[in-house]
């Protein structure tokens, strides 16, 4: 009897410890606050991801994920630290081939940041030993290969792309033309060079570059070249500024003054082009033209509504209406200047 008045509350406190053990912990676990930081990041509170991420290392500093997570968030504000937090990491034992392929990219990325390609090349090639099918890494090392001018390797990536994911192959096959255009013209065979080229602009969306390519191997003829740069302006409308004036040079260096004019006409005939338009605005003035100018506003200002995401073409059109109204050679000189940075900075067509 005395023994089960002893025994009582010993089995009470045990059962006690064994329920609070049991019951769900109020604490949030590590999983829970590495996807806390994930969204912060996501709601670009990065201080908060920085400081949950730092307390995760601090109670578990084997945490792999965490301290990944951790160098990406530094890569834009302490580069430095950045690359040593993932190379430290990438040597740890027991990596899981899916987590050694994300830290070889972010050391890939950190070395990109750090302007030392070649390593963040070596850093994509090792994740393509990981993952041979690697699409963001097959893609981020054909851009390398195309920056340097490598065309079979570019060619090589290209190709691996198109095999492993045929659904690009539509989208891509003009540039894997263009590639195999650029290997034949490192090779000195130019019969191939331009039948590569030809049938890259032939696709249905036809890689920019390859008009660009053509209209350089044509320069000596310029109303090739102009065909050329124009087909280049229509793949890539964002780089037609840069086209246009490469033909304006090739015209004044024929002294075909008119033909400038007679290409802008031709350009806004059926749609607005803002560099066009700034351009042939500045034509009728040298010439006096201001009927003409005034003509061309007229037609287009009713199209582009001010508070619209067309208004910086709104913009234009009406900087060129100031630019009719004034008799100031400076002041026009200047709206036209002005009109042309927002239309190369902002890159509207």
């Amino acid at each position: 009897m005395n023994i089960a008045i002893y025994l009582i509350p010993v089995l009470i406190i045990l059962i006690a410890i064994y329920i609070i053990n049991k019951r769900p912990s109020q604490q949030p676990s590590d999983i829970e606050l590495y996807n806390e930081a994930l969204k912060s990041i996501i709601d670009n509170n990065h201080e908060r991801a920085f400081t949950i991420l730092k307390d995760i290392i601090a109670k578990d500093s084997n945490n792999t994920e965490a301290y990944l997570l951790l160098g990406n968030l530094l890569r834009d504000k302490d580069i430095d630290q950045a690359t040593k937090i993932h190379q430290s990491i990438i040597v740890r034992p027991k990596l899981s081939k899916e987590l050694k392929v994300q830290i070889h990219q972010a050391l890939g990325l950190d070395y990109i940041e750090l302007d030392k390609t070649v390593r963040a090349e070596d850093e994509f090639k090792k994740m393509l030993e990981i993952d041979p099918k690697n699409r963001w890494s097959l893609s981020m090392l054909k851009d390398i290969a195309t920056d340097n001018k490598s065309w079979k390797d570019a060619l090589d990536y290209e190709k691996r792309l198109i095999k492993y994911y045929p659904e690009i192959k539509k989208r891509d096959e003009s540039k894997l033309n263009y590639f195999i255009a650029m290997d034949y013209k490192d090779k000195n065979n130019e019969k191939n060079y331009l039948y590569y080229l030809k049938k890259s602009i032939k696709a249905d969306n036809p890689y920019s570059e390859s008009y660009l390519e053509l209209s350089s191997h044509y320069i000596e003829n310029t109303d090739l070249a102009m065909e050329y740069l124009m087909g280049f302006s229509q793949a890539n409308p964002s780089g037609s500024v840069g086209a246009f004036k490469q033909i304006e040079h090739l015209l004044f260096d024929d002294k075909r003054f008119d033909d400038v004019e007679n290409l802008y006409k031709k350009i806004l005939k059926d749609e607005f082009n803002s560099y066009a338009f700034n351009r042939l605005i500045d034509i009728y003035l040298e010439k006096s033209q201001k009927d003409e100018a005034m003509d061309l506003v007229d037609k287009f200002m009713p199209r582009f509504d001010y508070h619209s995401k067309s208004s910086n073409k709104s913009y234009v059109i009406r900087l060129n209406k100031m630019k009719i109204d004034s008799d100031n050679f400076d002041t026009r000189k200047a709206l036209s200047s002005f009109c042309n940075d927002i239309i190369e900075n902002e890159k509207i067509n």
